[in-house]
């Protein structure tokens, strides 16, 4: 038979449950309430730079200030997780031209900044005996946001999962608001970022036309891939991949014309003649070959 609880058995439970429900309250109270309070204190920034640069949190858009201002947190930014040095952050913010008092100025700089981004306790810019460091936390970085949804199309692709790749590279592309950095201007470290970028960048919309060339999307991805030639026209594997989607559209003649147009630009661009990839589809184009070239996906 079941045992029926005894009074010494009921206040035992009693002082179980009471036990258990203070512990639970001090919980609630010291961890909770501390999680909390970090929360409020700092909430979540969201760093854009794929485009010109925005900075904002719950509260809205933060006024990051001047030029050399927003460049400090620029080049941290690009190098975010990683101590940058004084003076190889002096000499990327002022292009190798730095003022007499560089240095005073980068202190103001960054303490403007703390104040701006809500960390003037230094948990987000973090200060070490030779140089600043920008910790993301919890914080939103579109650039990482795209090398990671890149980076998840590629394994996809890899995988023949092709709507998937498509897709994540399709919402990599989508944060895209124009060209990285481009309030920097000419500034040296803003160029070599946007360079690199926008060849990641170039890859990455490759690689969704051809996710979409394995889907048998041959008639609707003609479009995109012209709107993107007529921006970089020096592209090859825009070419080659317009040529293949017009000719599985059974529009093999203008796929010709479009290797006779991507053969004068390169000629009279770059004073070279079309490569062996373009020259192979062309060849299949007459001799009615299976035209099928997958883009190479490069590591970024």
């Amino acid at each position: 038979m079941p045992k029926i609880a005894g009074a010494n058995d009921v206040g035992s439970l009693e002082r179980h449950d009471c036990h258990a429900t203070t512990y639970l309250w001090l919980y609630r109270y010291v961890i909770c309430g501390a999680i909390g309070a970090r929360l409020g204190k700092f909430p979540i920034v969201d760093y854009n730079v794929l485009g010109p640069m925005v900075v904002r949190d719950g509260a809205g858009v933060k006024a990051l200030g001047g030029l050399k201002q927003r460049a400090v947190l620029a080049v941290l930014l690009v190098e975010a997780g990683n101590v940058v040095e004084f003076d190889r952050l002096i000499d990327l913010v002022w292009d190798r031209r730095p003022p007499a008092k560089a240095l005073t100025s980068l202190r103001a700089y960054m303490a403007n900044l703390r104040r701006v981004l809500g960390a003037d306790d230094g948990a987000r810019l973090v200060t070490t005996s030779w140089g600043y460091r920008l910790d993301l936390g919890g914080d939103r970085f579109d650039l990482r946001e795209f090398e990671m949804l890149a980076a998840r199309g590629r394994d996809a692709f890899g995988r023949g999962r092709f709507a998937e790749a498509d897709g994540q590279f399709g919402r990599a592309l989508a944060l895209w608001r124009g060209p990285a950095f481009v309030e920097f201007g000419d500034l040296g470290f803003a160029v070599d970022e946007r360079v690199h970028l926008d060849e990641v960048r170039a890859v990455v919309l490759e690689s969704a036309f051809e996710a979409r060339l394995h889907l048998g999307r041959h008639e609707t991805v003609i479009a995109d891939i012209e709107r993107a030639l007529r921006a970089s026209p020096l592209r090859e594997h825009l070419w080659g991949q317009l040529m293949i989607a017009l000719d599985r559209s059974h529009r093999t003649a203008e796929a010709v014309v479009a290797f006779r147009r991507a053969e004068a630009i390169l000629r009279t661009e770059l004073g070279v003649a079309p490569s062996r990839y373009l020259l192979d589809i062309e060849a299949s184009l007459y001799t009615g070959g299976s035209v099928n070239r997958a883009v190479s996906l490069v590591a970024m």
